[in-house]
């Protein structure tokens, strides 16, 4: 009977501390941070929510990770008015989500921002509309040591004296350009920046405008297809370039084997994990004509919204104040190896320090895409760059090709 009776009293309290911890875990705000970063990027930001939740009984915060998907579901949550509380904007804060997202311009943080991001997530109405974590400031990446030894005395800055170099690196045996066509991510990189460098940044032609009002005449498209297959043909690119991998690019400029690559920041990271004493660095897009300046692209890369309809917006923003924190930015800024978004983040490595160096004064475009082609062409600028490249379509075949998407997705 006593045993009974024990056995009863430890059940009832069991019970009792299962209710009591229930009822607290049922009493805080469950909050949704949608994601699209992986990686490095995506560790961050679970360090960060760790440490908030850790902060905070009363706001619990879960990344969902919505991964290759991401813009295809959030655009069916718009549809539906249904978005979650906090989400990653992947470059698309005013363009693609805007309407969608709290205004931010009140909140302590933002006179911190730097101005070379500031002007990215701000609507035409003046409304900060994100949370920016980075500067995604990027040009192209290049090993020093190859130009040195293959006699090139300084970063070409116009795509002839890119060409005058290539030719140079070659004959001393080293590999100009690195293409990992197996990631077509990357091949788009590559034609999304030349892209910018022939027809819309060049003082000789610019076809900026007409892009914009949708009568560009896309077969001036054709020389940025002839441009790349040009490089092909007079062996300036790895000769697996068609199966080849970021590993590949990363080893390559580790070994002083590689001279440039048409890829982000993170590659010089990469590289640095391989061989810690390699000298490579951002360098500029050249300019088309030797009377146009070499430029960079800056954009949004990682930034976080709140839904301005969402039943839990009070406590979606004392996250997002909690994200603006200086060192919180830090750790997602030197994830991806940029600048952070706030002046008042101190102690970054010293390659961030050179990045803000070659920013300074420098002329900065918007990414190609974002910039001038209607949303859904970064999939197309794939499908074409690849197909170029493996001989599939024609340079007029695949800038036919860019037309009717544009066409299509611009109505």
């Amino acid at each position: 009977m006593r045993r009974f009776l024990l056995i009863a009293m430890v059940f009832c309290c069991a019970s009792l501390l299962f209710a009591s911890g229930s009822s607290e875990q049922q009493g805080a705000v469950h909050l949704e941070f949608a994601v699209k970063e992986t990686g490095s990027t995506l560790e961050a930001y679970e360090q960060i929510v760790d440490k908030f939740n850790a902060e905070h009984s009363d706001i619990q915060v879960e990344i969902v990770s919505y991964g290759k998907d991401y813009q295809s579901l959030m655009k069916a949550k718009m549809a539906a008015n249904d978005l979650p509380d906090l989400f990653t904007t992947h470059g698309w804060a005013v363009f693609l989500y805007g309407s969608y997202l709290y205004p931010l311009n009140e909140r302590e943080w933002v006179k911190y921002l730097a101005p070379e991001i500031e002007g990215t997530v701000t609507d035409l109405s003046g409304n900060i509309v994100a949370l920016p974590m980075d500067i995604d400031i990027t040009g192209m990446i290049c090993n020093n040591t190859v130009l040195k030894a293959s006699g090139v005395d300084r970063q070409p800055e116009t795509l002839p004296e890119f060409l005058d170099a290539c030719e140079k690196i070659k004959a001393a045996g080293y590999t100009p350009i690195h293409i990992a066509g197996k990631d077509s991510s990357d091949v788009a990189g590559l034609f999304s920046r030349l892209s910018l460098s022939i027809l819309t940044t060049s003082k000789k032609q610019n076809y900026a405008q007409s892009l914009y009002d949708g009568t560009f005449d896309w077969s001036n498209y054709d020389e940025v297809g002839e441009f790349v297959l040009n490089l092909v043909e007079k062996g300036y690119t790895n000769v697996d370039y068609l199966t080849a991998d970021k590993s590949g690019t990363y080893r390559g400029l580790a070994q002083d084997k590689v001279a440039f690559a048409f890829q982000s920041n993170l590659t010089m990271a990469e590289v640095k994990k391989l061989n810690p004493n390699a000298d490579v660095s951002m360098m500029k897009i050249p300019g088309y004509s030797e009377n146009d300046e070499s430029f960079l692209i800056s954009g949004e890369r990682d930034a976080v919204g709140a839904w301005k309809d969402g039943k839990n917006l009070e406590q979606a923003l004392v996250f997002i104040d909690y994200l603006a924190k200086p060192e919180n930015v830090k750790l997602v800024a030197e994830a991806y190896n940029l600048p952070p978004s706030m002046t008042n983040v101190e102690g970054f490595n010293e390659e961030i320090s050179s990045l803000l160096d070659v920013i300074t004064g420098c002329y900065v475009s918007n990414h190609f895409d974002r910039e001038y082609l209607p949303d859904g062409m970064w999939n197309t600028l794939k499908v074409y760059s690849t197909s170029l490249l493996s001989g599939e379509s024609s340079v007029e075949e695949g800038s036919a090709m860019m037309k009717a998407e544009y066409d299509r997705l611009k109505k």
